[in-house]
């Protein structure tokens, strides 16, 4: 059978010893490990392997961070498996490239879950499932340089803020949309609402300025 090469970054050495020992129980597992993401840069030998296990919370440059080359090449697999059940670390573990991410307690089917990596697949914990689906069920949010938090435009207000854009006024996106001019007064409203704005003026900065349009 051909050997799987599989790269880890882990800077807790009981815990790389561990998961060592769990990899090691599969003998066409070819193992090669570093405790920091420097010392895997370090490396001049390509990095192509199998599966890249990692850590997020690594000493210097953090696992983000290496995911976030390291998936500059498109067909690169990893599975991210920490202890970090922060929003920020699990989302952007998914948006930068993992496959796959596992807290450091669920070794126990660890060799079914790199099978399913390399088929191609993807895998999360139930929990982390959870957090996703909970994420797209809560009204989703744009920051602003400033850290002010605002409530994404549906696509319907976003319609008629493209259309503002292009001088549209609301009896002409009534009659585009089949619907009167006080539904898309308040349309408009909800909008000024969610981007925090009190003026035609200030809405066009604010949505320019969240890329919106």
């Amino acid at each position: 059978m051909k050997s799987i090469s599989i790269g880890i970054i882990e800077d807790n050495l009981d815990f790389l010893q561990s998961l060592c020992g769990v990899l090691n129980q599969n003998p066409n597992l070819q193992l090669t490990t570093w405790n920091s993401a420097e010392t895997f840069w370090a490396e001049e030998e390509p990095k192509e392997w199998d599966l890249l296990i990692l850590d997020i919370g690594l000493p210097g440059m953090s696992g983000i961070d290496v995911l976030k080359t390291y998936h500059t090449v498109e067909s690169r697999k990893s599975l991210v498996i920490s202890s970090l059940q922060t929003d920020d670390a699990i989302f952007s573990a998914l948006r930068n490239g993992a496959s796959g991410y596992i807290w450091k307690s669920e070794l126990d089917s660890l060799h079914d879950t790199i099978q399913t990596l390399l088929d191609g697949g993807s895998v999360i914990s139930p929990s982390i499932a959870a957090k996703v689906l909970l994420s797209f069920r809560k009204p989703q949010t744009l920051i602003d340089p400033l850290g002010v938090g605002v409530e994404v435009l549906t696509p319907r207000e976003r319609q008629i803020l493209e259309l503002i854009v292009e001088g549209d006024n609301p009896n002409q996106i009534a009659s585009l949309f089949g619907t009167t001019v006080g539904t898309v007064r308040q349309q408009i409203k909800t909008i000024y609402k969610k981007l925090q704005v009190n003026t035609r003026v200030q809405m066009l900065k604010k949505a320019r300025q969240f890329g919106i349009f």
